[in-house]
């Protein structure tokens, strides 16, 4: 479709530590909408999504650190040439001595262009993995029909430690800054942080738990407000315990769904999906020039 950019959005409840499963299961998803994603530029998936998302310490997670030829970069490769499409997805990744929160970023050749590290970590972060070192924004992603397209992982979007001063939109003025017409954000978006006190916990239902998030985010990223950008995001769904992290407790989080595309410019949500049911966000939009 001249014009436009066809992204589509995997949303899924991965089994922890069970990688092989999660990506075959992300698989048959994708080839159950095979027809509806034809033509599409971009596929994103959640942060850490063939992994599960909670880690008591850097010996836990050690088994599924992946390098350049670790089962989520294979993953994406296969499935990049497959859709001839770009594939954006989360995975803890090893470099050097390092244990990172990445996003890979492969072209429609089947090629990881790109790895993009969180910067701003979440207390289950903060468990095994060191920051990254800076924001990205790049000028052009091969398959892609609009540029610069920006980063982000999760806890990014908020001030740094939830310290920084709210007004400094760290994460948004860099976009700002560096003039991202899209934004691609995977995530694990959770309902709660793992302090809070028990009854915090409570159940909301599917509709307010999809407006709080996109509320959330949507104020975080208030400086690209009536600017020509997409914010395309893809969070996971599911429960985790927060015994993974090591917490003495019978306590689970619950992950926020809510995967969607929205324009900033008049914080239009085009699509999303619910906050608590897999599946497959596909979205045809104008690509945002000027």
């Amino acid at each position: 479709m001249p014009g436009h950019l066809r992204v589509a959005c995997v949303q899924m409840n991965p089994l922890h530590n069970q990688v092989e499963r999660n990506c075959e299961h992300a698989l048959n998803m994708l080839k159950k909408k095979e027809h509806q994603l034809k033509g599409v530029h971009l596929l994103v998936l959640p942060e850490m999504i063939m992994t599960g998302y909670h880690w008591r310490d850097a010996d836990h997670i050690q088994p599924v650190l992946e390098a350049a030829q670790g089962q989520t970069h294979k993953w994406c490769k296969s499935v990049a040439k497959m859709l001839s499409c770009v594939v954006c997805c989360g995975v803890p990744r090893r470099k050097g001595r390092k244990r990172l929160n990445s996003m890979i970023v492969t072209s429609p050749r089947g090629k990881v262009v790109e790895a993009v590290d969180k910067v701003h970590l979440y207390e289950s972060d903060k468990t095994w993995a060191e920051p990254g070192d800076g924001f990205k924004s790049v000028e052009t992603v091969e398959g892609l029909p609009v540029s610069p397209v920006g980063f982000g992982i999760c806890m990014d979007i908020n001030p740094a430690d939830f310290k920084a001063p709210a007004e400094k939109f760290e994460f948004a003025n860099f976009h700002l800054q560096h003039n991202s017409k899209l934004l691609v954000f995977t995530s694990a978006w959770c309902k709660n942080h793992p302090d809070d006190k028990p009854e915090a916990f409570a159940e909301k239902s599917d509709a307010e738990l999809s407006q709080e998030t996109i509320d959330a985010w949507l104020n975080r990223l208030r400086p690209l407000h009536g600017k020509r950008v997409i914010f395309v995001c893809a969070n996971r769904v599911g429960k985790e315990e927060l015994r993974l992290l090591g917490r003495d407790t019978d306590l689970c989080n619950q992950f926020c769904g809510t995967s969607c595309v929205i324009s900033l410019e008049d914080q239009t949500v085009v699509k999303h999906l619910s906050a608590s049911e897999e599946g497959i966000l596909i979205a045809d939009i104008p690509v945002p020039c000027g």
